[in-house]
């Protein structure tokens, strides 16, 4: 199954991350195929394919570019949260307890 990464090959085509496991001995290894080439690796003795989920990419918060220009666009957000607090705009509850649970879940990661 594909695995959700993709990479580009050296002429420059994309190619999706493929996972397979050898039944005998359980080491896994992936490979970047094109799709109608998928099923090559488990045509040998105890290879077959694994389903597995994407791979999934964590960003560091190590102070880059990334990192600034995400803490000010959440900053620009709560100013404008505060904003229509103060001029007692109707907000559902819901909405304003789903926020909390964001920003919780936000310091978290």
């Amino acid at each position: 199954m594909f695995s959700g990464n993709v990479v580009l090959s050296e002429s420059h085509e994309i190619m999706p991350t493929y996972e397979y496991e050898n039944t005998q001995t359980g080491e896994r290894f992936t490979e970047h195929l094109p799709i109608d080439k998928r099923d090559l690796p488990a045509r040998r003795r105890f290879i077959r394919r694994v389903i597995s989920a994407p791979k999934i990419s964590v960003i560091s918060d190590m102070g880059g570019k990334e990192d600034k220009a995400r803490e000010q666009i959440m900053q620009v957000a709560e100013r404008g949260y505060r904003e229509r607090e103060e001029k007692n705009l109707k907000v559902p509850d819901w909405s304003k307890e789903k926020r909390e649970i964001n920003k919780q879940k936000r310091k978290w990661l």
